[in-house]
Formats: structure tokens, C-alpha cells, sequence
């Protein structure tokens, strides 16, 4: 009887998985003015990283269940 082969599974690498970073915690505490707008910077670059990140997640799922 002739094998049938299977088609190759659908791989997507876990490091296209992975989770977006936290947002960044303030301190309990008075901080200065600077401080504020370091932490205030530091959320911002995470949230922008992870919007990135998250549309290179979908085209590169999608170019891999094609």
C-alpha cells in the first residue's frame, strides 16, 4: 500500500509568541518632574516596541499558514 505523506504541520517560532513587556511601574513616592517624564518615556517606547511587535506577530503568522 502506497504511503501517503502528510502535509509539513504549520510551525510558528515561540519567540513570535512571546508576551509584550508591563507597563512601567511608579514608585510609591514623590518623584521629581524628570523622573515623571523618564518613566512617562520608558511606558511610552515599551507600548510602541509592542505595538511593532505585535503587527510583525500577525504578518509573520500569516506568511506562515499560507
Amino acid at each position: 500500500m502506497p504511503s501517503v505523506a502528510e502535509p509539513p504541520k504549520q510551525h510558528v517560532d515561540p519567540s513570535v509568541l512571546a508576551e509584550c513587556a508591563g507597563v512601567v511601574d511608579v514608585p510609591h513616592r514623590f518623584i521629581s518632574y524628570d523622573e515623571a517624564g523618564r518613566l512617562w518615556a520608558e511606558d511610552r517606547r515599551r507600548s510602541g516596541d509592542c505595538k511593532r511587535s505585535n503587527h510583525a506577530k500577525a504578518l509573520t503568522i500569516k506568511a506562515l499558514t499560507r
